[in-house]
């Protein structure tokens, strides 16, 4: 009998908002990222907030041909607002960069942010995620 009534007292409380709202994340996070393809790198360091976004600030520099990089964030199966690429580094030349905030209006926010890095012709050579955790290389 107590199980019952506490169970219904919780669905009562949860039916006219007792209940607490679900939070985006519980802390921010900063997470440094790196990768290489050959020579060729992508460096910088995601903010995760303690809202809904990520904020990315990157580095492309390419050590042979033409390299860019773009970031983009997931929820589950639920893509990022925004997609943040760079414009195409030269071997030889300047480094490029790449940045901004991506958001997911979803609880958890933006869970994910994967990096991916293009040659000259749009081809990925490169690519990992990263969390509030740790990142992993994907290929």
């Amino acid at each position: 009998m107590r199980k019952l009534l506490m169970v219904l007292v919780v669905a009562v409380m949860a039916a006219i908002g007792f209940a607490e709202p679900a939070q985006a994340t519980v802390n921010t996070v900063d997470m440094p990222f790196g990768m290489a393809y050959g020579n060729s790198t992508t460096t910088g360091t995601i903010h995760f907030g303690d809202g809904y976004t990520a904020s990315v600030s990157g580095t492309v520099h390419a050590a042979s041909g033409g390299r860019s990089a773009c970031a983009y964030g997931m929820n589950g199966n639920v893509l990022s607002n925004d997609i943040r690429c760079s414009s195409v580094a030269y071997a030889g030349g300047p480094n490029t960069t790449f940045g901004g905030t991506l958001q997911i209006p979803l609880s958890g926010g933006v869970v994910r942010v994967y990096i991916v890095m293009y040659d000259e012709n749009g081809y990925a050579l490169a690519k990992e995620f990263c969390t509030r955790i740790g990142c992993t290389r994907v290929y």
